[in-house]
């Protein structure tokens, strides 16, 4: 049992993300690895990708979406990710149980497996949003998300491909997942490890917080794990894997260029590793700004500009960046802009 300093949680975050080193491998390979990248915003996980992955290309993530080796879906927090094709089942059912049980307590004079069984057989054709309302006819209620809702929580829906490709505008359609998915403490079992191999030493607070789930639907998978317990500085209990031990504190750590709403800066309940407390006000997590780490912390975020022929990217600091990080950060984000813009004459960066 160790203490671990705010700095050796944030070297080990950087570590697990594939923010200290890039890795080599295939998209899928890393979807694996990192779990579920968030897709409310299509182009975030390639950039999210770009980041963490060595020769990585937008067309390499099409083309798994496009084989459907990777598809798009909404998993934690009910909000929109990509995730390996073989990684969905347990995801899907972890994040439906809860929803499930307050859709029976909510609608108990609803027939819920007769209303799923119906949706099952219509979305044996790709469906649009559209047509699952007029499906539902007001069976959930007038809140016209409400009937969504209700088909993404009983049956496991997926988004058919080119939904999740780079800069897809597209009205996405759904079609039902047709595997049967693994028993609920298998599925907690299965994402308790991943998050912890992903984003660890953690706590069960930011595990629980992470997959939208209360924190007893991990009771049994906890037991089964038997996961290493370490402490904070302020004595919160952490958890880890086996055999995880956290980089040293003086591990330098390179600047990175972040998605919006990347999931390095969702995973924690208490984001401090990440996110210094004096930058906590300006709600990064909730406006999706696209951000900058230096030293394996926020302290800038960034957008595109692209003219007619230069893709800038514009850096907006934070916080007071030290001179030796600002060449740094000029090349990480021209290398970014030529992720984002390859067919661009010229990148430029400007604000640092």
């Amino acid at each position: 049992m160790a203490t671990l300093t705010r700095r050796q949680l944030t070297v080990a975050l950087a570590a697990r993300q594939g923010l200290l080193t890039r890795r080599r491998g295939s998209a899928v390979a890393a979807l694996r690895a990192l779990t579920p990248l968030q897709a409310q915003d299509s182009p975030a996980p390639f950039i999210a990708l770009a980041a963490r992955l060595e020769g990585f290309r937008q067309a390499d993530l099409d083309a798994a979406i496009g084989a459907r080796e990777v598809v798009k879906t909404t998993l934690m927090r009910r909000t929109l990710h990509l995730v390996a094709r073989d990684e969905y089942p347990a995801y899907a059912q972890l994040s439906r149980q809860p929803g499930v049980r307050a859709l029976r307590a909510r609608h108990a004079d609803l027939d819920l497996e007769r209303v799923a069984a119906g949706l099952r057989s219509f979305l044996r054709t790709p469906r649009t949003n559209d047509e699952v309302r007029a499906h539902l006819d007001g069976s959930a209620g007038e809140d016209p998300w409400s009937p969504i809702m209700l088909a993404r929580t009983l049956l496991p829906l997926v988004q058919v491909p080119p939904a999740g490709c780079w800069r897809e505008r597209g009205r996405p359609r759904f079609v039902v997942d047709p595997r049967k998915p693994p028993a609920a403490d298998r599925a907690a079992e299965h994402v308790l490890r991943g998050y912890l191999a992903a984003f660890g030493p953690a706590s069960r607070r930011d595990l629980a917080a992470w997959a939208g789930v209360p924190q007893r639907e991990f009771a049994a998978a906890l037991h089964r794990a038997g996961p290493v317990v370490h402490h904070d500085e302020a004595g919160g209990e952490l958890l880890d894997l086996p055999g995880l031990e956290p980089p040293p504190a003086s591990t330098a750590l390179p600047v990175r260029l972040l998605a919006r709403w990347d999931q390095a800066l969702l995973a924690h309940a208490d984001r401090r590793r990440i996110i210094p407390a004096e930058l906590e006000e300006l709600r990064l997590t909730l406006s999706g700004d696209q951000t900058v780490t230096v030293d394996g912390r926020v302290a800038a975020s960034w957008r595109l500009r692209r003219g007619r022929a230069v893709a800038e990217v514009a850096v907006q600091p934070h916080v007071e960046l030290r001179r030796r990080d600002l060449p740094r950060i000029r090349a990480e984000a021209r290398r970014t802009a030529r992720f984002c813009e390859p067919d661009a004459a010229k990148v430029a960066v400007s604000g640092v």
